[in-house]
């Protein structure tokens, strides 16, 4: 399965093989020139991004087999140990701040509508837009292209594309622009993604991380490679847990986080790509000096080392599941 076509920015630094020397040479870059926009991380049909928020780490996230998720800073970080020199791309985009804010809806918030064109109103939905003067952002995707039209109270609009319209657009306003791609004749559907509320926030630990603090992290273990091998990281003093998955969509990722910690599908600190993992599925935390392993009431449970749990201490070396995700305890630092 390709990766989703997002729309096109201003590539500051166009996509080149993936090496932690030119992240870093990039991030130095982004301290000498702060900006607004995203690093775009691709690798094994994953699709990662870090959000820079002028001139400041802002937020990242993740785009797998068409499925968007959050991620904390710290966690992309863990995710991004694990690519190998050569195996992906790197590049930098710079946006202004209306798409940036668009493309962390669209990794953020829940959408109020999603289906077919067939399925969905969506004329009808534009004369709400305009009537109850709403925020509101349409993803028209065709082919794995995804477009973005934006609206704020109703009549501030703006339009982003991920590919040329087949049509001369010139002189239609952002809805006329949309329904004419939308209900143009091809050969390949339009399904539609549509969001309400514009929800979107900054990464739970977005005030502890810095562009500085990130080049010293990559500097460091491109210098350490030597010793430590491809795809070895040594993280931050914050991240004190590192976890192996051992199977499920996200197998052979580490991922890492601070404590205490929730692990779930979404609003969580280490995210979990699995459809039966709960959106706050298990948390972990240190109680009188032991790490403890806590499920929050997820619908399908929680197992450590394959026997069910409501709360039981936890070991480096443990193995815990959630949904279809079997997770290694590979180390933990409670120092």
């Amino acid at each position: 399965m390709s990766l989703p076509i997002l729309p096109i920015a201003t590539a500051l630094a166009p996509a080149a093989p993936y090496s932690r020397a030119l992240l870093v040479e990039l991030l130095r870059g982004l301290i000498s020139r702060p900006a607004t926009g995203y690093l775009a991380i691709t690798a094994a049909e994953r699709l990662y991004l870090l959000f820079i928020f002028q001139g400041r780490p802002y937020a990242a996230g993740l785009l797998m087999h068409d499925k968007p998720a959050q991620l904390t800073i710290t966690n992309l970080c863990a995710q991004l140990a694990s690519i190998r020199e050569n195996s992906g791309t790197l590049a930098f985009y710079e946006t202004d701040p209306v798409l940036l804010k668009s493309l962390l809806v669209f990794l953020q918030d829940e959408p109020a509508a999603k289906g077919p064109l067939s399925l969905i109103n969506l004329e009808g939905m534009v004369r709400q837009i305009r009537e109850q003067a709403a925020d509101a952002l349409v993803v028209l995707e065709r082919d794995g292209r995804h477009n973005f039209f934006f609206f704020l109270d109703g009549t501030k609009t703006a339009a982003y594309w991920a590919e040329k319209p087949l049509d001369d657009l010139t002189g239609l306003q952002v809805d006329e622009q949309m329904l004419l791609y939308a209900y143009q004749k091809t050969d390949h559907p339009v399904s539609a993604t549509i969001y309400l509320t514009l929800n979107t926030m900054e990464s739970r630990d977005s005030a502890t991380v810095s562009l500085e603090g990130l080049v010293r992290l990559f500097a460091g273990a491109e210098e350490s490679d030597k010793t430590m091998g491809p795809g070895s990281l040594t993280l931050p003093h914050h991240e004190q847990l590192r976890l192996q998955v051992l199977e499920g969509a996200q197998a052979g990722d580490t991922l890492g986080g601070a404590l205490p910690c929730v692990l779930g599908r979404k609003d969580a600190d280490i995210i979990i790509n699995d459809p039966m993992v709960s959106k706050r599925h298990a948390a972990i935390q240190c109680v009188n000096g032991r790490l403890v392993l806590i499920d929050l009431h997820s619908t399908n449970g929680t197992t450590l080392n394959n026997e069910p749990v409501s709360q039981r201490e936890l070991k480096q070396g443990d193995r815990i599941g959630l949904g279809q995700t079997l997770l290694l305890v590979e180390s933990v630092n409670l120092s």
